[in-house]
């Protein structure tokens, strides 16, 4: 079968990385809102960890694996976009949130649109292109979470500046809304256009792998984990070590703008711009580089490659990760910060590649939706409420934060970095048994 044509299937690549940026957006601008947000519905730092967390990663996980199943029986571009349109329209209904349990529902909603986003784009892309040109379309892909990041510190703080504005100029409409709820009625409209663009524009891609067994072993996910177990030392390492990873990235992104407000006393509409100014050219060198740095990797015969990347990362969050949290100034935080945010999705793209080099095509989309599983139950809840916890009760006090989230930074990164060297030899047996199957 011919391959879609480069420029076609780049277009729709990057209108997936849209997608996922969008869809980050939606999803961590409430961590620039923790303040006013805590006030105005009287909430600790550990009911805003649940919400950052728990609450969004419920429906998130839950979902994660029907849709990498479907994704083997049927078309996945119309659950793309609808996902986005889910998250865009959950974020709209939390600006209506007036209390825990309402925002607590709209992140649920948020998580539910999300959990399209990893099995059913990551899987489309390895039938956009032919193996060899995969890692550098995941590395693109990857910036999705860079640009989104970039664009909810960016347009959150822009968005945090307006809101008042906005409401003086509308005193009929919104002149009882809070500011933060005008913030994420701004930031969450954008995405239901992106979600119309994607579902006119883009057409599902033949399906590859065509001398997969028969399509009843795929109708039982107990036979998926039975095809798959034996990589399951292999599998175990890539995914707990990137699991490790998305954890403290998870910490970061709920944590850090109220880590700069509450150690530095930064204000609140500065803290989102000076991390915009830093993070999206940052990572968006990191995702570029991460998939030359796995080409390279890969043309020198390192088969081990994606797993080196991801201890890298995770030796990165491990050092400059929990020393950023200690500086005694926020221009040597943001100078640590530039560095992790070099490598920034080193780890995320490499994981992509590790999963699909040792997993047949049919069989794609259902593990990095079983990822996502164990992200969201592990990752995503851990990660956010970790900080919340240890800032309500081991560090107590206006600057507890930083050691909080210090912990989380120091923890994930060294048990990832164990957890990878293990089963480092067992990822180069699978790469080795993976050269027998078809492309």
């Amino acid at each position: 079968m011919p391959w879609p044509r480069p420029g076609y299937a780049w277009y729709a690549v990057w209108l997936l990385v849209l997608a996922y940026a969008f869809g980050v957006l939606d999803r961590i601008v409430l961590s620039l809102l923790v303040q006013p947000v805590k006030a105005d519905l009287g909430l600790s730092d550990t009911q805003m960890g649940l919400i950052l967390g728990p609450a969004f990663a419920l429906f998130y996980t839950l979902l994660g694996l029907p849709t990498g199943t479907r994704r083997q029986r049927s078309t996945s571009m119309p659950v793309v976009w609808a996902g986005l349109l889910l998250t865009s329209i959950a974020t709209l209904g939390a600006g209506f949130a007036g209390a825990f349990l309402t925002l607590a529902l709209a992140r649920m909603a948020a998580g539910a649109g999300q959990a399209t986003t990893w099995p059913a784009c990551t899987s489309l892309i390895a039938d956009f292109f032919p193996a060899g040109q995969r890692a550098r379309a995941y590395g693109i892909f990857a910036m999705g979470g860079s640009i989104g990041i970039g664009m909810a510190y960016l347009l959150g703080g822009i968005a945090i500046d307006l809101a008042a504005g906005v409401r003086a100029s509308l005193p009929q409409l919104l002149g009882g809304w809070r500011e933060w709820q005008i913030v994420l009625l701004l930031v969450g409209a954008p995405g239901v256009l992106v979600a119309l663009l994607m579902g006119i524009t883009v057409r599902e891609p033949l399906r590859r792998g065509a001398a997969a067994p028969p399509q009843a072993l795929l109708k039982s996910i107990g036979r998926f984990f039975a095809e798959v177990r034996i990589n399951g030392v292999a599998l175990t390492a890539v995914m707990l070590g990137a699991v490790a990873n998305t954890m403290v990235i998870n910490a970061q992104l709920s944590w850090l703008p109220t880590f700069f407000e509450r150690t530095y006393g930064m204000p609140a509409a500065q803290v989102p711009k000076l991390l915009a100014l830093v993070g999206v050219p940052c990572g968006l060198l990191s995702a570029v580089t991460a998939g030359w740095v796995l080409s390279w990797l890969a043309k020198r015969g390192r088969d081990d490659g994606p797993v080196l990347v991801i201890m890298l990362q995770l030796a990165v969050w491990l050092t400059f990760g929990t020393l950023k949290c200690f500086m005694p100034t926020p221009e040597l935080a943001l100078a640590l910060h530039v560095v992790t945010s070099l490598f920034a999705t080193w780890a995320l793209t490499a994981t992509f590649t590790a999963l699909n080099q040792i997993t047949p095509n049919r069989l794609r989309g259902q593990m990095v939706a079983l990822y996502a599983l164990l992200t969201g139950f592990v990752a995503v809840s851990i990660g956010a409420v970790l900080v919340g916890l240890l800032s309500d009760h081991v560090f107590t006090g206006p600057r507890g934060i930083a050691p909080s989230l210090a912990t989380a930074c120091a923890a994930g990164g060294l048990f990832g970095i164990l957890v990878i060297w293990w089963g480092r030899r067992a990822y180069l047996a699978a790469v080795v048994r993976s050269r027998t199957w078809e492309n």
